[in-house]
């Protein structure tokens, strides 16, 4: 299978976070995480100059594909659907399905794409990564708190709450028909892939890092 990964060099939140040594033998974040899915065949979309000559220039990479993002395409605003659609166009992909992630997801492996993707053959159309959640929910509104998926009055056990599934971005599989179709990496189909710690960690903030860090040294 495809995996379509898109990596910007600035980071908003982070600073070079895509950049900064990670994991045992402290090498740059974007390459500790492509390393480990060297089984796939990976299509990196950049507008990094350090990333493209890193991996153009060194056989460890064999299995990558990288490509300089189109001008239009550059910007903190740009929907990761307007990357995957001139992905989709610039490599002619003609799978039925690939895989989009971040390497800003430092625990993905490729044991885990393999058991996500093996829900294909039940019949959905996009496998979605996700944490299960079975807690007592609350929304803000105008008028104060309420209860999303519990009744306050009743109080249950938390195992026989209505289970809420979030997405969190780890890895979508996609149908390309579907997504040219739609414009959405989820189908009318999908399955919600739960993902548990330390797996579903997505470096989003300075805190985020940190727990990585102290993970990945370990590991």
């Amino acid at each position: 299978m495809k995996i379509f990964i898109p990596i910007k060099e600035n980071s908003q939140r982070v600073h070079r976070k895509n950049f900064r040594p990670f994991g045992p033998n402290q090498i740059p974040l974007y390459q500790y995480v492509i390393k480990k899915l060297h089984k796939f065949n990976i299509y990196v979309d950049t507008d990094s100059n350090e990333i493209i000559s890193a991996l153009s220039k060194s056989s460890e990479f064999a299995h990558v594909e990288v490509y300089r993002r189109a001008p239009e395409l550059i910007g903190d605003r740009v929907s990761v659907c307007e990357l995957i659609k001139y992905f989709i166009t610039k490599n002619n992909v003609k799978d039925d399905f690939f895989c989009q992630l971040h390497v800003t997801s430092p625990f993905v492996d490729a044991e885990l794409i393999d058991a996500a993707i093996s829900k294909r053959s039940h019949g959905y159309d996009s496998i979605v990564s996700c944490n299960k959640i079975q807690s007592r929910l609350w929304r803000e509104e105008q008028y104060g708190y309420c209860p999303v998926n519990h009744n306050p009055s009743k109080l249950e056990e938390t195992q026989r709450l209505p289970v809420m599934y979030e997405e969190n971005s780890i890895f979508y599989i996609i149908n390309r028909k579907q997504f040219l179709k739609s414009g959405n990496r989820i189908g009318i189909n999908p399955f919600f892939y739960p993902v548990s710690f330390p797996q579903n960690i997505d470096i989003d903030t300075e805190d985020d890092w940190q727990v990585a860090c102290q993970i990945g040294e370990a590991s």
